[in-house]
Formats: structure tokens, C-alpha cells, sequence
């Protein structure tokens, strides 16, 4: 599938100031040769010179990942100056909101403010991978990505690659396991309750009504939450994957590739919500919750069972539970997937190998220093760095021992949400979480993701032309209407065989044909 971005950069160069996107009208930009001016090498590359080379100096847009981060320049920031020396870059970091950010993204290169870098969740969310401005990152991590090459898994790279480019560098999947997300419940609930680990869908509601009915969390009011979960039907994955769907997957059906959301299967996963939100077994306000909000609900004692990525077993859950209820005992675990009634096939989430993505501008002025920042980001030291933070300040090494210091680490939540690219430092982990059980306890949550997941049968794909042009037929544009009336009971659940019918009209006949086409081509 060609890209082709002739039209969008002309739009974007006539809305901005002449001088401030001057390569658009020329069709400048870096070719795909790599720059001859790199930024000192990192301990893991070996190209020092006798005379420092200035910082180079990177602009990016990163999500807040809904974390505090201090007021004040980048450079100000002693976590990112820290990073910024050990590179030789200097370093622009403006951090959008996590709750709206593609939002600002769009405004911000409609604007024509567009950084050296910006991350996203896949390459098919970057307008500048839609719109071929995009750099070709493959042979600047040939001569300057060592680490790169070493650390990010081969299916990794397949995910951002198109056409032989590649055009974004890679954070792994937490754990390294693909399919990601995991259903957690608190199982000191279900010992109190004499409840054993749901198989099924009819089992996981019985397991709800029980949470409902049963005062488990022992205040002596009917508050709890049974299930928690947040805006855009986005941290329902495995309500969803009961059913062998996920709202961003494709999924094969009569010969055909369908996205998850207009699936047939979608709509008893939408059955399965509506019954929960009749019977108060589901946060009444999972369409609206924020981030914050859904979070301070489980460290509040309310939620029985939530939606979330394998490291949320340890922190925050685990460990902030802990500390707040430190007479209950808190238990957080990891479960399998229940199989959906009437449902055979796979479970889970829909496997990604992928958690974020930084995607470089073609005309950034310097590829070779961002390739060889994120180079060593993922070595050794950059990996101890994003786990455990400043050497000499926050942790120390002893041989190879380590020793860390959590008190001081003021900035773990954000550095690690931002910074991390690779899966999961055994090391690290175990000093971080310094405790075995609760370490046991990450590591059997990883093997639960492991052993599940629904096949990702278009990694790799271009983006839909059709989506591209029209983001309404997407699961973030009337699916969101439509599940909502459905699931809280404003509609028959057969109106989603009247909103699949709306959506083929509409333009998803020609979705799902380029799906199917592309599969026929690349996975038969």
C-alpha cells in the first residue's frame, strides 16, 4: 500500500508561517544516508573524539502517561539532565496530556509545531507515518543502534516497519509479553468470600454479584465496585477477550479480516457489559473515568477487579494497597481470561509486541544523536538508569550487586512511563520490588499473559486509507456512541447489528477489504 503525503504536507505548509516549515515547500529533508555528525558515543559505542562535540539538541512530544512531572525546562529536570550528559544532547521535552494526547498532537502539527521526535502507541497512529514524513530510521541504527539491534526483539521491529522502513523505535512489551493486559482481582476478596477463580464468563459474574452482595471490603457498606473500568471502553480488554475480540483487533471471520469492533462476536461481549451494568456489577461511571479517578477507586478499598498491564500487579496496586491497608492484607492478583459463554478460541488481549513508539521527523536535524540517545537508553546502564535512576544518587553498584535507594527516587513513576524501552530487567526488578513474594507474584502475572492472547493477524500493516480518511468508522469514532446505548440499556442489543450495517455503508465494506486484501498477500 503506497503512502502518499503530497496533499497533507501542502495543507500543513499553507497554515503556517512561511519560515517556520520552509523544507515542506521545498521537499527537503534528511536522505536516507546517516548524518557524519554524531554526538559523543555512550559506554556501549566506542566512537569518542578528542574534542567533545556540542550537545545536539532533540525536540520531542511524549505523553504525561498520566504522571506528575516537575514544573520548569527539560534541561532543569535532574532526570533528564542526567540523561541528556550521559548522550550529549540537549534535550526539548514538551509532555502532553495523557488523557486527551493524540487530541494535542493533531492541534500541534496542524499548527505546524512539529518536534524531532513525538511518541505514539503504534506507527498507525502517527499522522507523519500516514503522511510519509516520516524518517527511515534503518540506516542510522545500522551504524549508530548497536544496543538497538541487540535488545528490541525481531517481532518489535516487524511493528514498525513498513516497506523495509523502518519508522519508529520500539519500547518491547512489559515483560515481554506480547498480550499485555491481564484481568487483576483481589483475591483476599474472593478468599473472604470463599470464591475460587472464575473459568467462565457466567462464573466471573457469579464472582461480581458476590463483591456486590458480600460487604468484602468490610466497611460496612454496599460501596464496592465489582469491576472498574475507563473512558472509550479502552481498559476493557479482556471483558472483551473473553470473546476472542479486542476493540483494536482484527479478527478473521468467514474468510474476511473485521475489525474487533464491528465483529460478530463484539456483540455478545457488548451482552456481557449490558448485564453487568444492569445488575451494578460494572463502576457506573466507566465512561467517564479518568485515569485518576478509576486509579484513587482501587487504592480506595472499593474495586474488586479491574483491567490492566502485567507490571500494575506490583506498582501501583500491589505495593500502594500495602501501604494504605496494611491491616487487610491486600492481595492483588492476575487471572486467566474466562472463556465466554458459547465461545471457542483464543482469549485474552490481542497480542502487540510493541507498548510505544517514537516516531523521528524526516527533516529532524540531527537522526544519528536521536538514534544514538534511545541506543542507550536500551544498553545496560541506560536500562538501570529508567529502572532505578541516577547512579551515585539513587542506586549504587557493588560488583554486580545493587543497591537502590527508593526514598530518593522521586521521579521512578514518570521516568519509567516515559524512558523505558525495554521489557523487563530481572535484576532491577527484584531490587525495585525487594520483596520475593511480591516478586513471584510479577513474574507468575507475566506467565498468565503469556500462556493467552488473540493473534495479531495485520501486524504490520499499513494504515487503512479508508481510516485514514474517514476516523469515524475506527473504534474511537461511532462504536463509542453505539457500545454505550447498548451497554446502558438505551438500546436493544441488536441495535449493533443495525450500527454494522450503518458502518459498512459508510465506508467499512472498503475497511474490510483492505484488511482482508493485505492478509491475503502478506500472512496466507
Amino acid at each position: 500500500m503506497k503512502i502518499n503525503g503530497t496533499k497533507w504536507v501542502t495543507a500543513l505548509c499553507s497554515v503556517v508561517l512561511l519560515g517556520s516549515l520552509a523544507a515542506c515547500a521545498s521537499g527537503g529533508g534528511n536522505t536516507s544516508q546517516p548524518s557524519q555528525s554524531a554526538p559523543a558515543a555512550s559506554a556501549d559505542q566506542t566512537k569518542a573524539s578528542e574534542t567533545p562535540a556540542a550537545p545536539a539538541k532533540i525536540s520531542l512530544f511524549i505523553s504525561n502517561h498520566a504522571q506528575q512531572i516537575p514544573a520548569g525546562k527539560s534541561m532543569d529536570l535532574a532526570t533528564v539532565k542526567y540523561l541528556g550528559d550521559k548522550t550529549n544532547t540537549d534535550l526539548d521535552i514538551t509532555f502532553l496530556p495523557h488523557e486527551n494526547y493524540m487530541e494535542q498532537l493533531r492541534l500541534k502539527f496542524a499548527s505546524g509545531d512539529i518536534p524531532d521526535v513525538h511518541q505514539v502507541w503504534g506507527i498507525e497512529n502517527s499522522e507523519l507515518v500516514t503522511n510519509g514524513l516520516a524518517l527511515d530510521l534503518k540506516p542510522y541504527i545500522d551504524e549508530y543502534g548497536p544496543n538497538l539491534k541487540k535488545y528490541i526483539s525481531q517481532s518489535a521491529w516487524d511493528a514498525v516497519t513498513l516497506n523495509g522502513q523502518i519508522l519508529a523505535i520500539p519500547q518491547m512489551a512489559q515483560g515481554n509479553a506480547p498480550a499485555e493486559r491481564v484481568i487483576f482481582v483481589r483475591k483476599d476478596w474472593m478468599d473472604k468470600l470463599n470464591i475460587d477463580v472464575p473459568k467462565t464468563s457466567d462464573e466471573f459474574l457469579d464472582m461480581l454479584r458476590a463483591f456486590r452482595d458480600n460487604d468484602p471490603n468490610g466497611n460496612g457498606k454496599k460501596d464496592e465496585i465489582p469491576f472498574s473500568s475507563r473512558e472509550k471502553f479502552e481498559w476493557a480488554d479482556n471483558i472483551f477477550g473473553m470473546f476472542g475480540i479486542n476493540v483494536d483487533a482484527n479478527i478473521m471471520s468467514n474468510g474476511e479480516i473485521i475489525p474487533g469492533h464491528v465483529h460478530p462476536d463484539m456483540k455478545n461481549a457488548l451482552g456481557l457489559l449490558r448485564t453487568m451494568y444492569e445488575e451494578k456489577l460494572i463502576d457506573a461511571e466507566m465512561l467517564t473515568n479518568t485515569r485518576a479517578i478509576w486509579d484513587q477507586k482501587i487504592k480506595s478499598d472499593l474495586v474488586g477487579s479491574w483491567n490492566h498491564v502485567v507490571f500494575g500487579v506490583w506498582d501501583p496496586w500491589q505495593k500502594e494497597l500495602s501501604t494504605l491497608l496494611p491491616d487487610k492484607n491486600p492481595n492483588v492478583v492476575a487471572i486467566p481470561t474466562p472463556r465466554g459463554a458459547g465461545y471457542e478460541g483464543p482469549l485474552g488481549r490481542v497480542e502487540k509486541p510493541v507498548l510505544k513508539t517514537f516516531v523521528v521527523h524526516k527533516d529532524a536535524k540531527d537522526p544519528a544523536a536521536i538514534v544514538q540517545m534511545f541506543d542507550w537508553l536500551i544498553s545496560e546502564e541506560g536500562q538501570l538508569f529508567t529502572e532505578l535512576g541516577i547512579e551515585g544518587d539513587t542506586y549504587t553498584k557493588n560488583g554486580d550487586a545493587l543497591s537502590y535507594n527508593s526514598d530518593a527516587d522521586t521521579d521512578l513513576r514518570w521516568r519509567t512511563a516515559v524512558f523505558t524501552l525495554h521489557g523487563f530487567h530481572e535484576q532491577a526488578q527484584k531490587v525495585l520490588i525487594n520483596n520475593e513474594e511480591s516478586y513471584n507474584k510479577l513474574v507468575e502475572t507475566i506467565k498468565t499473559s503469556q500462556a493467552e492472547g488473540l493473534p495479531n493477524l495485520t501486524a504490520g500493516m499499513p494504515p487503512s486509507e479508508t481510516l485514514t480518511k474517514n476516523a469515524d468508522l475506527s473504534y474511537k469514532g461511532s462504536f463509542q456512541e453505539a457500545a454505550a446505548k447498548i451497554m446502558l440499556g438505551e438500546k436493544p442489543l441488536d441495535y449493533f447489528d443495525e450500527f454494522v450495517e450503518s458502518w459498512k455503508k459508510q465506508g467499512g465494506n472498503d475497511v474490510i477489504k483492505e484488511l482482508t486484501d493485505w492478509y491475503n498477500a502478506n500472512r496466507q
